[in-house]
Parts: C-alpha cells; structure tokens; sequence
C-alpha cells in the first residue's frame, strides 16, 4: 500500500494520535457533517460524531496511529485498500471495513483508481460494550447480510446530521445503534448456526410478545432441544433467557431515549404488570426502570423529568 505524495502528518489530544494524509481538495470530495458536542453535553449511550459521503480518486491515502475514532466506512462502488495492525484487505462494494478504536490502520483508493463511500463515526459511553458484546470490536472488515437496508440507514443518518432538525441528535443516535444491530446480524451470519440467527431474528421481531420455548422451536420448525443446544454453545444461557435479556435491553433503549411512561415500555416489551417488568429489569441491571431513567436520561429529553 504506497502512499500519494505530498503527505501531510498531522496530531491530535497530546500528539498520542497521529495522522497522515493527502492534500485532501486534490485527492476526494467530500459532504460531511458533524456534531462537535463532548460525550457529556451530549449525554446519549451512543451519539454520531460526524457522517459524511465521499468519492475518492487515485492517490488518496490516510494514515493512523492509534485511531481516536471509531467508524464504519461503507464501499458503494470501486474498492479501498485498507491495512490494521498489519493485516490487509481490499473492500468491495456491499463491505465494510472498521477504523477501529486505538489501533493502527491506513487505507487508500483500490486498482479502479475511485471509491464511493459513505462513513459514520459514534462515540459514547456505551459503544465499548456495544462493540465488545456483538463482536465487532474483533473485526476489520464485515461482508454485510443486507447491503440496501444498511445504505438506507447510513442516508437517513446523513440526512439527520445534515439538516439539524430538533431533535436531531437522538434520531442519530438511534439510527447509529440500528447500524451497529445491522454489523451484529452480519457478524452472526458469518459465524453462527443458521438455527441460531433465525431464532434471534424471531425474537427481536416478537419483543412485544410472550414467547415459550414451545413456541419459538413451533415457529422455527424445530425442536426445542436443539435450540436449547444452540444457545447454550454460543451463551452459555437458554434461548428464554436470552429473549428477556433483548427485552431488557430495548427497555434501557426507551428509558434513556423516549418519554414514554414505564407501563408503556412494560407493554411494548410484553409486560403486562409494571411491577414484574421493574423487578425484571432491577434483577438485570441492579436498579428500578424510573432510578435508571434518571441516572441516564438524554440531555434533550431531561426537561420533561425534572
């Protein structure tokens, strides 16, 4: 991978991240957006840094020692050449490659000499256990399962950040938490049982629903011990556990990001008694759903509760 010429070294927070690159006016275009915001005014689990759409030509060339930035770089068209911690791929349209946290990388334009993209970069102080828990923190490049949806989630991101409407900054973080489910299926496609990722696509389609064991292995034409066999392989938990624990995980999602009321989170979650849902849910994450809300509630949503 040989960089163009005129390289320009850059740093940032200390000099501990370095940066290489082209004279970027000769080499790309470029539409971006961002939110300057710090992780604390914007107080979201997971929030977009910036999101961009960007044709690159011959000679375009990047560099990073020890990226201060996590980003999903998607190839629409021509390819990229991209290298991590010594390892090298060329990315193909439908791929995308993973600027990974504090890790070296560098990239630059494939043998057709152009690459379409578009990337989105997110922060926050829940995206290291996102990442750590779907797999995606072990990953430099993803062959994705759904190439259309994932291009509709990353414009309708873009078109968010571009136009700032209120609330702009939840419907992004929204939007980036879908991209990052999207990586999950991906990754899952590629390294788990078929049975395995049916059965979790039943469930995340089912969250309002009470599902039993008889009835998922019904709904999957199988047997209730094979998916118990699954599961416990690849969690080490049953498929009903696992189930309660999406649930759980939605209702966080709607607690931090939603005015709804508990009971309406319970019921979209499949929880008829509130009282069950919040001791569920304190089980699972050491306090009530309202003592949750308020210790994480977003910096857009904190008026209504104060």
């Amino acid at each position: 991978m040989k960089p163009g010429p005129k390289l320009i070294k850059t740093s940032s927070d200390g000099g501990i991240t370095q940066i290489w690159r082209n004279p970027l006016k000769q080499y790309n275009i470029r539409d971006m957006y961002e939110d300057l915001q710090s992780d604390i005014e914007a107080n979201l689990p997971i929030r977009v840094e910036f999101v961009h759409e960007e044709h690159c030509f011959e000679k375009y060339y990047r560099r990073r020692e020890k990226s201060e930035v996590f980003s999903i770089e998607f190839v629409l068209d021509g390819s990229m050449f991209f290298a991590q911690d010594g390892r090298e791929y060329r990315v193909m349209p439908g791929e995308v490659f993973l600027v990974q946290l504090d890790r070296d990388n560098e990239f630059t334009t494939g043998p057709e000499k152009h690459c379409h993209r578009l990337a989105c970069s997110i922060k926050g102080h829940n995206l290291n256990g996102i990442l750590q828990t779907t797999g995606i923190y072990e990953k430099d490049v993803i062959c994705l399962n759904d190439a259309k949806t994932f291009e509709k989630l990353m414009r309708e991101c873009l078109n968010s950040m571009k136009n700032r409407r209120p609330g702009f900054r939840k419907r992004a973080s929204a939007l980036a938490y879908q991209l990052l489910l999207e990586l999950e299926n991906s990754i899952m496609r590629e390294n788990r049982p078929e049975l395995l990722v049916r059965a979790i696509e039943v469930m995340e389609n089912h969250l309002s629903q009470r599902l039993s064991l008889t009835g998922l292995a019904d709904l999957l034409n199988s047997s209730r011990s094979s998916l118990n066999r699954v599961f416990q392989a690849s969690f080490e938990q049953s498929p009903i556990d696992y189930f309660i624990q999406l649930k759980m995980d939605a209702a966080k999602s709607m607690l931090t990001n939603t005015h709804m009321q508990v009971q309406e989170i319970a019921n979209r979650v499949g929880y008829d008694n509130a009282l069950y849902f919040s001791t569920e849910f304190k089980k699972r994450f050491g306090m009530s759903p309202r003592l949750f809300r308020k210790n994480n509630i977003s910096e857009e949503l904190s008026s209504k509760w104060e």
